[in-house]
């Protein structure tokens, strides 16, 4: 029989951790870094990290860990792993350094392969999104809780797409063509799958470079708000994979997902060829 986990200490986890991201968001210097792939890391994300898998391990000793700033761990480790905590200690890390409110805390509770539980809070808006296996809630700053529920197929047309900040990329140009989509708004790190999960946009495509941590969290979150995480093939997205990389993937906030399987298959089939 599974441990049953407290949601309510879980999303108290990723709020502390939210507070100590902003003790270094108000200061003059950040303490920026670069990884070895050129990415910026801060010691906020350092000291989110460490305070965060200090609360998950007394949480859940039995549960080991998968952090972006834990390092790599060999997958045959890993694959023996059936069930996992998948951390982004501070997720937007650009945005982060460029003093925007798009960054957030994401932490998920991987099962078997699928995430069963996850939270998404953002500090500097002080919102907290949390799915607690079975349903997704919303606490807004004065501690409003709300329950998210998606729609059987989009309110609007044409749909409302989000995508990541920067240059859309080709193949997720094409994919919301496919569609008739002709704009998809730009937003920072786990936001899109907030805006997804509370009804503020439908659609969300991506095929750029991505980790398993940046999307895990926000999976649980839209899913039990009823929506989807799709991979080309129209399959649950899955985790703890060889890989870490994230493969091309489309997350749905309504309950239909038969409306995009046929642009999936036909941008699938592009691919191959």
């Amino acid at each position: 029989m599974q441990d049953r986990i407290d949601i309510t200490r879980l999303a108290n986890i990723a709020v502390e951790a939210g507070k100590i991201i902003m003790n270094y968001y108000q200061t003059d210097t950040l303490g920026i870094f670069h990884k070895s792939d050129r990415s910026p890391v801060t010691e906020a994300d350092y000291a989110a990290h460490e305070y965060i898998c200090h609360q998950l391990n007394d949480l859940t000793p039995q549960i080991p860990i998968l952090s972006e700033e834990g390092g790599m761990i060999d997958y045959n480790t890993r694959r023996h792993w059936s069930s996992l905590w998948i951390v982004d200690p501070l997720d937007g890390t650009s945005e982060f350094i460029h003093r925007t409110c798009h960054f957030a805390v994401c932490i998920g509770l991987v099962r078997d392969g699928f995430p069963v539980m996850g939270v998404i809070y953002l500090p500097a808006l002080q919102e907290l999104f949390f799915a607690d296996g079975q349903h997704t809630f919303k606490q807004l700053p004065d501690g409003t809780t709300v329950k998210l529920s998606v729609p059987e197929k989009p309110l609007c047309w044409p749909w409302r797409a989000v995508c990541s900040k920067g240059k859309l990329p080709e193949p997720d140009r094409t994919f919301l063509q496919l569609l008739h989509i002709p704009y998809a708004k730009p937003l920072g790190s786990a936001l899109k799958y907030c805006a997804l999960a509370e009804g503020k946009a439908d659609i969300f495509f991506r095929t750029r470079k991505n980790q398993e941590w940046d999307s895990a969290a926000g999976q649980a979150i839209i899913e039990q708000a009823g929506g989807h995480v799709l991979d080309l093939k129209g399959n649950r997205f899955s985790y703890n994979k060889k890989q870490l990389n994230n493969p091309p993937f489309v997350c749905l906030g309504f309950a239909d997902k038969s409306l995009v399987i046929s642009a999936l298959s036909s941008l699938s089939q592009q691919t191959r060829n």
